[in-house]
């Protein structure tokens, strides 16, 4: 996997110029297989429609040379109401052989979304990390759409322009082997049109393609951060920004443009000159007496009618050149392991015991940010994260969440490794509440439901209750994000949510950061009721939230340098006690909730040891880990 989007487009820069690309869009070809039926009606239909193609401009030379010359009006009026039915059928089974097609089309793109749509959801958020939105909503709309114009119809009239070519000029030959070899003396132009312009045009919209999602990726990094921008006033930084990838798209758009340009003056140029000539040799042969009218007429029409189905041919080799560059990005993400973990067995009931056993995890290989993390809690036991912005804490939490995987050590939950069990199962049974809640557009009641499907409307009250939010309609419905509530009321909104998922183990990552002093009390109270019997893990910077801890952790530069009791903590005045201090927790330095001042303490806590505390005696239960930031 490509450490970052940069080197993902690198790659399906290059992959589109290899042979995999054919590879690719194979792959694909198990969404057309439950529509074989249909596939088949479509060929015939579309056998039926080329043979009547092939038939009109010979049916010219039948009715000048043995009706209208010799005067024959009744035999005339009799085929050309037999012409008009061949060409009627001809037309209905066009039109249903394109309906078809649209149907297997669709049916099959439809298909193609959905599982991509469903792989995207369970990859890792390591994916995400690399790649902007802005990309893999490309892979899901123009690349899609690139397989959608290929799968409507293109396969089968790619197969029925050949088979049309191939036919005129079995026809043309079997007629006049002369006129035959003065209409193919277009070829050539042609076969350079395809050999040297095609593999140009397909470079040139690979570029395009690959700035479209740099474009993408702009702007929906622009429109996520609108308030931001706006606050800062930064529309010209952000604009010009814009600008410059817009300008590339520009660019390249306009490059394949110009070169595809090339391409219908050759096929314009080709067929007029061979009509010219065409018409100049067969009129020659009809005053030398050596060819009927007729003959020359339908060679005009099937010169005429050649150059369509080539200019088909060149219309689907586009379509195919942009649906395999699409195949081999849409391949490379289907291809991305998820986090599935079909085959293991479900997690049982947890009961809250979690265990961090010489973990060492880093986001980028050789930069570890956590080296031999140790930690254990108990069923029941509230567990806080402290220290400063960036010294591990969330790694922590998504280690624990199974976001990521560390690259050494184990993390247990009731003795069991969570790596070694099924994922879902493990999930079902952990809730999060993040510092940046998000909240989807819908109701109220759709929101809570995320926590619990079977929810009742009773059940969702009760949990709006707890966070604080009883007089929050269930049916009141939310702007993207939750815009239309306050930031304080979107935090208690996916707090009452984990409550409704009624977690066994429950992580709460800032989750009062948005809440006045007040609602903290309400929601500190609901904590506490929600707590009993479970396993919670809190990041908190606001330390009045965790004195009820039973152990906090300090983390600094990737260590846990202190753990214990708010009060054991405070005894030991170390990192800390110097929080509390700048939190104003502590209403002097002299008078430390009646615990012994920095100079009565017989013991410090070391970098790697336990904190000595005079009053109990002993020191604080648990090895302290060695990790450490790169």
């Amino acid at each position: 996997m490509p450490e970052n989007h940069d080197e993902l487009e690198a790659v399906e820069s290059s992959e589109a110029q290899s042979g995999r690309k054919f590879t690719a869009l194979w792959a694909f070809a198990p969404y057309l297989r439950p529509h074989q039926a249909h596939l088949v009606g479509a060929a015939t239909l579309m056998l039926v429609s080329a043979a009547s193609t092939m038939f009109l401009p010979y049916a010219s030379r039948i009715a000048l040379d043995q009706y209208i010359i010799p005067h024959h009006p009744e035999g005339l009026l009799q085929f050309i109401v037999l012409v008009v039915a061949v060409a009627v059928v001809g037309a209905l089974a066009g039109t249903v052989r394109a309906r078809l097609m649209a149907y297997v089309g669709q049916e099959s793109i439809r298909s193609i979304r959905r599982d991509l749509f469903t792989h995207l959801q369970q990859l890792p958020v390591a994916f995400f990390d690399r790649i902007p939105v802005g990309k893999v909503m490309t892979r899901l709309t123009s690349d899609v759409d690139a397989l959608a114009d290929l799968l409507s119809g293109t396969i089968i009239q790619m197969f029925g322009d050949a088979l049309t070519l191939v036919g005129f000029l079995a026809i043309m030959f079997a007629v006049d082997w002369r006129l035959a070899l003065v209409t193919v003396l277009g070829v050539p132009p042609l076969v350079f049109a395809f050999s040297v312009l095609s593999g140009r045009i397909h470079r040139a919209e690979d570029v395009a393609r690959e700035r479209a999602s740099a474009v993408n990726a702009t702007l929906q990094e622009n429109v996520s951060g609108i308030r931001v921008i706006q606050a800062f006033w930064a529309h010209r930084q952000f604009g010009e920004r814009f600008e410059r990838a817009n300008e590339s798209l520009f660019a390249a758009n306009l490059r394949a443009l110009f070169v595809f340009a090339f391409f219908w003056p050759t096929v314009d140029f080709t067929w007029i000159s061979s009509t010219g000539l065409l018409l100049f040799a067969g009129g020659y042969w009809v005053l030398q007496g050596t060819l009927t009218i007729g003959t020359l007429s339908a060679f005009m029409g099937y010169g005429g009618q050649f150059f369509g189905p080539l200019h088909g041919l060149s219309q689907a080799y586009r379509v195919i050149q942009r649906a395999l560059a699409g195949a081999v990005r849409i391949q490379r993400i289907l291809e991305t392991p998820n986090e599935r973990t079909a085959g293991l067995p479900s997690m049982p009931p947890i009961r809250g015991e979690v265990e961090f056993d010489h973990v060492t995890f880093g986001y980028e290989a050789g930069r570890p940010v956590l080296a031999d993390v140790n930690l254990r809690a108990q069923p029941g036991e509230t567990i806080a994260l402290v220290g400063h912005t960036g010294a591990g804490k969330t790694s922590v939490i998504n280690l624990l969440c199974r976001f990521y995987e560390p690259q050494a050590g184990t993390i247990r939950v009731d003795g069991q490794d969570i790596r070694q069990v099924d994922l879902e199962s493990y999930r079902r049974q952990i809730a999060l509440v993040l510092q940046e809640p998000f909240l989807f557009s819908g109701t109220v009641r759709e929101n809570l439901r995320y926590g619990n499907t079977e929810a009742t409307d009773e059940q969702m009250r009760a949990a709006l209750a707890a966070a604080g939010l009883e007089d929050l309609p269930l049916d009141l419905v939310l702007h993207e994000r939750g815009g239309n509530l306050s930031s304080g009321q979107r935090q208690l909104l996916s707090f009452a949510r984990a409550i409704l998922a009624d977690p066994r183990i429950l992580i709460l990552d800032e989750a009062t950061a948005h809440v006045d002093t007040l609602t903290e009390r309400q929601v500190q109270a609901a904590m506490e009721r929600l707590l009993q019997g479970r396993t919670a893990f809190v990041i908190a910077h606001r330390l009045s939230t965790i004195q009820s801890a039973s152990q906090i952790l300090v983390v600094e530069d990737g260590r846990v340098v202190e753990r214990g009791t708010h009060a054991q903590l405070l005894a030991a005045r170390g990192r800390y006690w110097r929080f509390c201090q700048e939190q104003n927790l502590l209403l002097s330095e002299g008078d430390n909730n009646g615990l012994p001042a920095e100079g009565e303490r017989d013991g410090r806590q070391g970098e790697g040891g336990a904190v000595g505390d005079r009053v109990t005696g002993k020191g604080i239960a648990g090895d302290v880990s060695a990790a450490a930031f790169a």
